[in-house]
């Protein structure tokens, strides 16, 4: 829908999180309005037993699983269609220019200031991590792989556009991205 109204040319870009984090500020965020994560008493508990709290389809369930398959608009697959997986993914590279990933804020904004041609200044500034170091619990390694198994979609986009990324920044120049970030 923004296509139509956007020029021809328009630089489409995004940015994505590890769903192994994003899933506990998601649940810590959207507790209000995601009946799954309202019904569990805590993320942990979430976590051990999805399926006990999770609705498909529930009004605000969208929030709860595959947040970012869903906020990309990709269509619904089944589990196991890999054909499925492949063509979304394949539309979301032909969409969007870039994507940034929030693991590597800095590195992203540098390969995004050589896409638009903007000079150093113009992104020195952007803010990082606005949450507060030590602020609220942190996902532990096991909790983490737990939410990139339940949000499998979003792990495969992530992985994808992880690859994606590197391949942007090895055309760019590792030492010249390392060199930038630095400064």
């Amino acid at each position: 829908q923004v296509q139509k109204v956007m020029p021809n040319d328009s630089f489409y870009f995004s940015i994505v999180r590890d769903p192994g984090t994003l899933g506990e500020s998601a649940f810590a965020y959207y507790r209000a309005v995601a009946p799954a994560f309202r019904r569990a008493p805590s993320l942990a508990a979430f976590l051990a037993a999805p399926g006990r709290f999770y609705e498909a389809g529930a009004r605000g369930n969208h929030y709860a699983r595959n947040l970012q398959w869903f906020d990309f608009g990709l269509p619904a697959v089944r589990d196991g269609d890999g054909a499925a997986v492949a063509a979304a993914l394949a539309g979301l590279e032909r969409d969007f220019a870039l994507v940034l990933l929030a693991e590597h804020f800095d590195e992203s904004l540098v390969l995004l200031r050589e896409a638009l041609c903007w000079p150093e200044e113009a992104v020195v500034a952007f803010a990082h991590n606005g949450r507060p170091t030590g602020d609220g619990p942190r996902v532990s390694p096991a909790q983490a792989a737990r939410l990139r198994a339940w949000n499998s979609l979003d792990w495969v986009l992530y992985v994808h556009l992880n690859r994606s990324f590197w391949r942007r920044a090895e055309a760019f120049g590792v030492a010249r991205l390392r060199d930038e970030v630095a400064r």
